[in-house]
């Protein structure tokens, strides 16, 4: 049995890290399926190798999922959308379940001034067909420094206590107005949207992704499979989809 991912992400999108984090694999290097050149895996820099989407790797510490990469939309632009979307439709048409495409985690950074560009918002204008796509807010912890800068200097007045306790509203309301927006717009809506922050620290974790990502599906099969392939609080995980 596999839960088949496709991970999207410009570089610095933070997917290397979530990948681990899901599969509790920090620090493991990941194991390729069937490529004997190794240039495509996900890399946590700005250089990254030439990307093929077919190529499938997985970690030991969780063989039950199956992860895909895709570079993003910026660099690529109209090339690797295209890509995706043959992809998507190709593993649509895989006879076993396990060869399908289960969901799609797409990874947007908001350590950026600049927002989500045209070229990033281009999958959700296109769609996914039956794949549900989770979209992965990451960095959340650069837009909470964003806010705290704006309080210090925009009211001398606050003290460090008060200014604290407004960053988290604050980064709620640039959140909203600079990236929620934008998708409440799209022709092709997430399934889900998942806020991620501080993801360095070595307490954080992805629990709400698998959580998420399982109540996308469509199959109660696939929902609690999903769940059970990391075998760690499965009771918990289990009883949300259950009782959702």
């Amino acid at each position: 049995k596999r839960f088949r991912i496709l991970v999207i992400g410009n570089a610095n999108a933070g997917k290397t890290t979530i990948v681990e984090k899901v599969c509790h694999a920090q620090g493991r290097e990941p194991v390729y399926l069937n490529v004997s050149d190794l240039n495509s895996k996900l890399e946590p820099s700005a250089s990254r190798g030439n990307h093929e989407i077919e190529h499938q790797f997985q970690y030991p510490t969780a063989h039950g999922f199956v992860f895909h990469d895709s570079c993003g939309f910026e660099a690529g632009g109209a090339v690797e959308l295209q890509k995706v979307k043959d992809f998507i439709e190709n593993r649509a048409k895989g006879g076993q379940l396990k060869d399908q495409l289960h969901a799609i985690w797409y990874c947007l950074p908001t350590s950026n001034d600049r927002g989500m560009t045209n070229a990033e918002m281009s999958l959700f204008e296109s769609g996914t067909g039956n794949v549900p796509i989770i979209a992965i807010f990451t960095k959340m912890d650069a837009l909470d420094q964003v806010a705290r800068n704006q309080l210090m200097f925009n009211d001398d007045d606050l003290s460090c206590e008060e200014i604290e306790e407004q960053v988290p509203n604050l980064a709620k309301a640039m959140f909203q107005e600079k990236y929620l927006k934008r998708l409440e717009e799209v022709k092709h809506k997430p399934r889900y949207v998942v806020l991620l922050r501080d993801m360095n620290k070595e307490d954080t974790n992805c629990d709400e992704l698998i959580v998420r990502t399982s109540q996308a599906l469509d199959r109660d099969t696939l929902k609690l499979f999903c769940l059970s392939i990391l075998r760690i609080n499965i009771d918990s995980r289990i009883k949300q989809v259950i009782n959702r």
